[in-house]
């Protein structure tokens, strides 16, 4: 095939993925590309148009509501449907994505503008470009065209002659003489169905060991990688947490040698191979939050398939997920906790900055953790005016977004997107941020982290990230006895982690008083979501809310009251 007519090519896209900055972004771009949708295509996609036949999956693809074809699933892209769909909040029988077939275009073109900077030759990629591209990676796998044709949605067999060399003697004997048979494929190919069995156990592990001793001996047992370990990122390193079939002291090493790949990897977010001594092994990061946590290895002395690729790559979002599944939900049931409290006088965080600069008391009335490593911040604010307030806050670098909320008598309501703040890293360690105060330079954060939890790496990192922030106090506090049961921890296993934010996001914004003190539109801005998605996420989260107050309440007979 000639490799004018594939203008995205295997390299291509892998650096279209790499430019998806939205989990959103990435599944349009495999839809398109792995599954052959259009964008119209795209709009009508539910998981309940996915069906099993033979071990193997296809996709039922729609065209105004009618089923006009089905298509080949593969596991990995399945995966990252029902990913999407449960952080969107879409049930089964809802369409993935709530915006326009034209919005999903636009999407595919921002990624390719940002691929350009480094691939210049993905400027004008297109949704078309990313059909070419299913069409003609099947083809080079040695798929029939009719095949092709009906997976895809062509009517004709000519329209992919760009794609089709004409055949020279040795095919012609190969296809006839043979039957067509395919060679078997070269290099190792190892058994991906273990990603089943490692996505139910990770949904029954209950702590971050039990998370981690899971994905290493599902790694070197089901999937049958000579070793496996897991490290956490701390502060700008890491280190090793479990492993498999491994020693610590070789794992250590492995970091040692290969730190600028590791610490590339944490930045960059990807599935990279490395040589070692033992072998090659494949550094997998773990996605929390849209950050990276930490990273798994695994033995790839043959390298790895795409498919391989892929999974492991999705496994480390998965991963991720766990952990913050078990952490919240940990932290929520603790009779006790360890409550932290740092003193952080570094002008870069903007409690303590603004604090300083106009003279006045910040308080924090609200925390809403944003994917994209930042905070939505409500704060109080007494001394200042919020002209002042918000001129400080365009001129400092760890601010994203700032806006006037509502004016007192006695202060300023406001919302500030913060990227830069010691709360951030507490956050992201898995901690809970109880409150932020700060005056004359100063802020005062308190966090709340399990009780069991070792809070020296905690510690560790954010006094590194920010030296001229301490720890000021430690204690063991106990819970009201009412946090272990009730409302709040029916919701968190019923609401996703986007719903929660939102809905976190509305309540703190004022969109749900009257007269209202945010928008919709104001809202979504700040979340960085579109209108519909946040009215989508809003009435679902609203309906889980009512029903577990209505519905899902427990049975105790209620006691008379005295009013």
């Amino acid at each position: 095939m000639d490799g004018a007519t594939d203008p995205i090519g295997e390299r291509g896209y892998e650096q279209l993925r790499r430019a998806a900055e939205t989990h959103r972004s990435d599944l349009v771009l495999r839809l398109g590309a792995e599954i052959g949708l259009r964008p119209t295509e795209m709009t009508a996609v539910r998981l309940a148009d996915i069906t099993e036949f033979d071990r193997h999956r296809l996709l039922a693809v729609r065209e105004s509501g009618e089923v006009v074809r089905e298509t080949y699933l593969p596991d990995s892209v399945e995966h990252d449907m029902r990913k999407y769909a449960n952080a969107a909040g879409a049930a089964d029988d809802e369409p993935l994505f709530s915006v326009s077939a034209r919005r999903l275009q636009m999407l595919v073109s921002e990624v390719a503008d940002r691929a350009a900077e480094t691939t210049p030759h993905l400027k004008d990629v297109s949704s078309r470009d990313l059909r070419w591209r299913f069409a003609a990676s099947l083809l080079d796998d040695g798929v029939a065209p009719d095949v092709v044709c009906a997976l895809g949605g062509w009517d004709r067999l000519d329209r992919l002659d760009p794609l089709l060399d004409e055949p020279d003697r040795e095919t012609i004997v190969a296809a006839v003489g043979e039957s067509g048979e395919r060679a078997a494929p070269s290099g190792p190919q190892r058994p991906v169905d273990w990603v089943t069995a490692v996505s139910e156990a990770l949904a029954v592990a209950a702590t971050g060991e039990g998370i981690a001793t899971t994905v290493c001996d599902h790694l070197t047992e089901g999937a049958g990688f000579e070793f496996a370990w897991l490290a956490e990122r701390t502060g700008d390193g890491l280190t090793p947490h479990t492993t498999t079939e491994i020693s610590e002291t070789a794992v250590e090493q492995q970091i040692d040698t290969h730190i600028e790949s590791v610490t590339g990897l944490l930045d960059v977010g990807e599935v990279r191979l490395v040589d070692d001594d033992s072998g090659s092994v494949a550094l997998v990061p773990l996605v929390r939050e849209d950050t990276i946590s930490g990273v798994v290895g695994v033995a790839a002395d043959g390298g790895l398939t795409d498919t391989e690729r892929a999974v492991l790559s999705a496994l480390g979002v998965q991963v991720g997920h766990a952990q913050i599944a078990a952490e919240r939900k940990r932290l929520l049931l603790a009779d006790t906790v360890t409550e932290l409290e740092f003193h952080c006088a570094d002008e870069r965080t903007f409690t303590a900055g603004v604090s300083g600069a106009l003279q006045c008391t910040v308080e924090l009335s609200g925390v809403v953790p944003v994917a994209g490593q930042s905070l939505l911040y409500y704060l109080m604010v007494e001394g200042a005016s919020a002209d002042a307030i918000l001129s400080y806050a365009d001129e400092d670098d760890g601010v994203a977004d700032a806006r006037l909320l509502k004016e007192h008598s006695d202060g300023v309501l406001l919302e500030v997107v913060v990227t830069d703040t010691p709360a951030l890293q507490l956050v992201e360690s898995g901690g809970r941020v109880r409150s932020v105060t700060a005056t004359d330079g100063v802020a005062t954060i308190a966090v709340e982290l399990p009780s069991e939890a070792d809070i020296r790496p905690t510690v560790n990192a954010v006094t590194d990230a920010y030296p001229e922030t301490s720890l000021a106090a430690k204690r063991e506090t106990e819970r009201p006895a009412e946090t272990d049961t009730g409302f709040r921890d029916r919701l968190t296993d019923t609401l996703s982690d986007r719903q929660e934010t939102v809905l976190q996001a509305a309540y703190h914004s004022g969109y749900f008083e009257w007269p209202r003190g945010s928008t919709a539109e104001e809202l979504a801005d700040s979340l960085d979501i579109s209108s519909p998605t946040l009215h989508n996420h809003l009435r679902k989260a609203q309906q889980k809310v009512l029903t577990a107050f209505f519905d899902e309440r427990p049975t105790e007979p209620r006691q008379p009251s005295d009013n």
